[in-house]
């Protein structure tokens, strides 16, 4: 909503570099917790995992509640799907898989009005549930929602600078598991070859002034060489990869310290 994605566009123009953690668990409490920690934005996983459309509302509203912004991941642009996530009123929509001009132009036009765009009308949470001036709403919509494109193909990687020209683009980024499966790496998203594309694309939104987001790791040195080579946006791994990673380090600590007889 406008407060939000305004907040992200101006600290963007700033220079600084956002941070935010992705969501796919059903709670929307965990977005909540997020925003009140200090993240910038919460992505609300809704192309991979269980959540709905109800639940990915309910993120929104608490994201909101913490302090943070909305960034919903789609599974594809078809309008029918954008439609509705526009509708509650997601401060940043993602788009995955786009490969082409065409990909990206499709994406924007589904976010978007006639007769720029395809988008049908009826908002309801992003205009404040009727509250907001038709006339209001309809003049701003069109900007107020941030589109990102991700790219997680070669094909994509390869059109990249046609890509970032296309009006109505407002955040790219590359997804190094899709793009390392593509690329024939089985998933290996450390290979020197996909940090090397990451690099070149964070130079191509550079020369740009196209905001580009990247995904580190759970180390301080992974944050560190990211936002050198230039970054805009870091967002952090899911929700069920911290529970996971501090459940084991502390069933780890466990087994070291007490004895085995004395376990469970």
């Amino acid at each position: 909503m406008e407060k939000y994605a305004t907040m992200i566009k101006e600290k963007l123009n700033e220079g600084k570099v956002l941070c935010g953690v992705a969501v796919s668990l059903s709670d929307s409490v965990v977005s909540e917790l997020i925003g009140i920690s200090g993240y910038d934005f919460i992505w609300i996983e809704g192309e991979h995992g269980a959540l709905d459309r109800k639940d990915i509302q309910q993120h929104m509203i608490a994201a909101h509640a913490g302090g943070a912004a909305s960034l919903v991941r789609l599974v594809n642009s078809d309008p029918d799907l954008v439609k509705p996530i526009m509708d509650m009123g997601t401060d940043i929509i993602c788009f995955p898989f786009i490969n082409t001009v065409q990909d990206a132009q499709k994406a924007v036009a589904a976010c978007t009005y006639p007769p720029n765009g395809i988008r049908g009308y009826n908002p309801q949470r992003a205009s404040y549930y009727g509250n907001m001036n038709y006339f209001d709403y309809v003049k701003n919509a069109n900007n107020e929602t941030l589109k990102m494109m991700l790219i997680e193909q070669k094909a994509g990687y390869d059109n990249l600078e046609e890509i970032v020209k296309v009006e109505g683009i407002d955040i790219i980024a590359l997804g190094p598991g899709d793009l390392s499966l593509d690329m024939g790496f089985s998933g290996y998203m450390n290979r020197i070859e996909i940090k090397d594309m990451i690099s070149h694309a964070a130079e191509i939104c550079k020369k740009y002034k196209m905001p580009f987001i990247i995904f580190p790791t759970i180390e301080k040195k992974s944050i560190e060489e990211w936002v050198n080579i230039g970054a805009n946006m870091l967002c952090f791994a899911q929700d069920t990869t911290f529970i996971t990673y501090v459940i084991n380090q502390l069933l780890s600590f466990y087994n070291e310290i007490v004895p085995i007889q004395k376990q469970h």
